[in-house]
């Protein structure tokens, strides 16, 4: 079957030519003088291809490729774009039309009906889409309206895509970054309350959820509600944040109040990125909502770009083998914590700890025993401290934990806890059973301390003195 092609030109005399040219070609030839025709005629023959002047009144080729390839009735169909332009900004047009070739206007007629056949090759068009297509209800007389609201619409998705773009100038503030995600959404969804949850691919990192308020405000115990709703494993884990909207006297008692109710997971390479949850007084069919599959589309481009950041940034300063953080990282939170200690008068405590024996390990099992030894060990630390605590892989088999806010008397109880899940965990690697014990020294701040070197020098005596004296202890020296 001949491939229908429609040529749209205002000279008379090119578009005679090319229909002539086109015919000899073997193509099924459909014509329009300008761009409105030529809008209406795309509904109407359902054309294999369209190849377009760029200078025509009312609607110019450029116009009339971007408002067909931004409306999903016709952006399948390949289009073709004969222009004498070529200056710079020119071909910056061309570029945002979403044409799929250009072709110079005085180009041979046998390149243009080669080039042609090829673009039909590459972009076929299916009977079924040129069914549906062709029984789309036109109203004719009233085509420039259809043009201007399509164009609005279009117009509208670009403004949400670029609102979106500009958000990846930003990382880091969680509720900054929420608080511009909550505007842009606010001015093309309706809803009474809406909250945005970002991973991170730090465990430690205390799990947020952030809320916006339209005109409602929520009793304490709805944030618990939507948390169990949203994130069942972390209601024991968590911290809220609440970017409010209008004051309002609409008090919104318990999660039910709510009539309807949208979320969205975000997915990265299997892993949870992130989540945004809609919430209404109202029965919304969000999925008819114009500009939610836009904004969906948007958001999830970001979330990923934000999610990758965050994981370049944190896999910089984490040891690849145990997870833990690196030296690197201490070397800069030690400092805060300390300067914070010495001026403010707070508290820190930090310990080191040592893997007992462990060349005896590496020599006797192996260094896969040795490294899988390291693992398991790093994983019961980060499991049972804090998530405030912050635990690093100190060099070798050496952990030194940083304590903020943590005297001496409340670190023995988490330090012993460690201990001894080590000593009666069964370590087995290659069906042998390892026997592994820990040895830790720690200490706190005091203010004849200088610098903070003086910390982990006074916990690694300690350590010293429980390698020392049996090892498999706890030895604690004051600061």
């Amino acid at each position: 079957m001949a491939k229908k092609v429609l040529i749209i030109d205002d000279s008379i005399t090119q578009l005679s030519s090319l229909k002539i040219f086109f015919k000899r070609a073997g193509f099924d030839v459909e014509t329009a003088q300008n761009g409105v025709e030529g809008f209406v005629k795309v509904y109407k023959t359902a054309p294999d291809l369209i190849i377009s002047d760029v200078l025509m009144p009312h609607l110019g080729g450029f116009q009339l490729c971007r408002l067909l390839k931004s409306n999903p009735e016709t952006k399948q169909i390949p289009i073709i774009m004969l222009t004498v332009l070529d200056k710079k900004l020119d071909k910056f047009w061309a570029s945002q039309s979403g044409a799929n070739r250009f072709i110079q206007k005085d180009s041979d007629f046998k390149n243009i009906t080669r080039i042609a056949e090829d673009i039909c090759s590459k972009f076929p068009v299916s009977q079924r889409y040129k069914d549906l297509l062709q029984t789309f209800e036109f109203d004719e007389e009233g085509i420039i309206p259809q043009i201007n609201k399509i164009l609005d619409d279009a117009l509208m998705k670009s403004t949400i895509t670029n609102e979106f773009r500009n958000l990846t100038d930003y990382t880091g503030d969680d509720a900054f970054i929420a608080n511009k995600i909550f505007k842009i959404l606010s001015t093309i969804i309706e809803y009474d309350a809406a909250c945005i949850y970002f991973n991170s691919p730090d465990s430690s990192v205390k799990k947020r959820l952030i809320f916006n308020t339209q005109n409602c405000d929520l009793k304490e115990n709805v944030y618990l509600e939507i948390w169990r709703q949203i994130l069942p494993d972390c209601v024991e884990d968590f911290k809220t944040e609440v970017i409010a909207g209008n004051k309002s006297d609409n008090i919104i008692e318990s999660a039910d109040d709510f009539q309807s109710r949208k979320e969205f997971d975000f997915y990265y390479e299997n892993n949870l990125i992130g989540k945004v949850c809609f919430y209404s007084t109202q029965n919304v069919e969000w999925n008819k909502l114009k500009f939610m599959p836009t904004a969906k589309s948007e958001l999830d481009l970001y979330l990923r770009l934000k999610y990758l950041y965050v994981k370049t940034c944190y896999l910089s300063i984490t040891d690849e083998l145990t997870k833990l953080y690196t030296r690197r990282h201490l070397d800069s939170v030690i400092i805060q914590e300390f300067e914070r200690a010495k001026r403010y008068g707070t508290i820190v405590s930090v310990a080191m700890a040592d893997i007992d024996n462990f060349k005896i390990i590496n020599d006797q099992y192996g260094h896969m025993a040795g490294d899988y030894v390291l693992r398991e060990v790093s994983k019961i630390f980060m499991d049972t401290l804090r998530k405030t605590d912050f635990v690093y892989r100190y060099g070798g088999e050496e952990i030194c934990i940083l304590m903020p806010e943590t005297c001496l008397q409340n670190i023995i109880m988490p330090l012993e806890r460690i201990r001894k899940n080590i000593e009666n965990k069964q370590f087995i690697c290659n069906n042998q059973e390892i026997k592994v014990t820990i040895s830790v020294g720690a200490t706190t701040y005091s203010k004849d301390m200088r610098l903070p070197s003086d910390l982990i020098e006074k916990a690694d005596a300690a350590l010293y003195e429980a390698k020392k004296t049996g090892k498999n202890k706890v030895v604690i020296k004051n600061g």
